[in-house]
């Protein structure tokens, strides 16, 4: 079950936020599901109380680099290339240094999608069929195609496949800086990615001890009634909002930050004293080594919430699953979770910009 927080006026005017509870103990792993269908990730931050959980353990086990190379999109569609990296393990792909809302954008989904988010004069010279994107709201001025790798089609010796190769070829001829994450596709680890060319990139890294922090207590009132009142609203986004608080190391969540010059927040109650760490990883990093993460994190033995907070790369393509994503004023595409263990419960609240076809 989830609640839409806003719930827009209208469709592209607001941000969205979606909130999900769900049970740790269910064989269906609800919680796992924003994780897993979020296929470009730029940073994840895991927030612990201090001696609770060997976090950073946990996070080496399943992280590690990624790669930028320098590719031609005719490059992606040889079946050398699909055969070894797309249908063998887990490929995800962006090309970087590009602007959603201004640029040529490609990418692979990790499910062996390539995504193209074109402009127009793209769009009309490259002469594939594709859609008009719904962001932007004006007509005609974006485009989006989505090839499947992993289709019958996509035989070379099929008219479909040397249709595409042929206009990659006569129009998308220039070499594309890409970042590259390849993984195994049970564990989602990094594995090598050994085409030439290929630079691994490590992840980076940050480890911080924050003391004498006032944590909120999430009790019975907030996993677990099932009717979503006003109230309850209101104290699952001041959680949200605690959550991201935490996640970039802000001194407004200290217990000594009672300068309401400087800042008007105030931590959730009730709320208790603590120190707490936040691990941070920023790069591409793999849905499944995520989702292996918090698989880890809700299974541990522990008394005391864990958090995890995920951003999204702001010019991908798409965001969840396939839904398009834009820009406007904010391409915030991100999640965090809330792992209750007594309560045996997971909070997840997904945030959107405007333009994101998330629902």
């Amino acid at each position: 079950m989830s609640s839409h927080i806003p719930l827009p006026a209208e469709k592209h005017s607001k941000s969205k936020l979606f909130i999900t509870r769900s049970s740790l103990s269910s064989n269906r792993c609800e919680h796992l599901k924003p994780i897993e269908t979020h296929p470009f990730n730029y940073k994840l931050s895991v927030i612990a109380q201090t001696n609770t959980i060997d976090v950073q353990s946990i996070l080496t086990k399943y992280l590690g680099c990624y790669y930028r190379i320098s590719l031609k999109l005719s490059d992606l569609i040889d079946p050398g290339f699909i055969a070894n990296y797309v249908k063998r393990n887990t490929l995800v792909a962006l090309s970087a240094d590009r602007f959603i809302d201004a640029d040529d954008v490609f990418a692979i989904d990790g499910r062996g999608t390539l995504i193209l988010s074109v402009c127009k004069d793209t769009y009309e010279t490259l002469g594939l069929v594709g859609r008009q994107a719904k962001f932007p709201l004006q007509r005609d001025t974006r485009y989006v195609i989505e090839i499947d790798l992993l289709a019958d089609c996509m035989d070379p010796m099929k008219k479909y496949f040397q249709r595409i190769k042929s206009r990659f070829d006569a129009v998308l001829d220039e070499p594309v800086e890409f970042l590259v994450g390849f993984y195994d596709k049970q564990s989602g680890t990094p594995i090598t990615f050994d085409l030439p060319g290929a630079s691994a990139v490590e992840l980076q890294s940050e480890r911080h001890h924050l003391q004498g922090i006032s944590v909120p207590r999430i009790d019975n009132e907030l996993v677990g009634v099932s009717k979503r009142s006003d109230v309850w609203v209101e104290q699952a986004q001041e959680l949200f909002e605690w959550i991201g608080l935490a996640a970039s190391c802000s001194q407004a969540i200290a217990s000594n930050a009672c300068d309401s010059q400087i800042s008007t927040y105030s931590v959730p109650q009730p709320n208790s004293l603590a120190d707490i760490e936040v691990h941070t990883f920023s790069g591409l990093i793999s849905a499944q080594a995520i989702s292996s993460v918090a698989k880890e994190l809700a299974n541990s033995p522990r008394q005391n919430e864990v958090y995890i907070c995920v951003w999204g790369y702001e010019d991908a393509p798409v965001s969840w699953k396939l839904y398009e994503h834009g820009f406007l004023t904010s391409g915030e595409n991100m999640y965090a979770q809330a792992y209750v263990p007594d309560q045996r419960c997971c909070l997840t609240f997904q945030a959107c910009g405007p333009w994101d076809d998330s629902s």
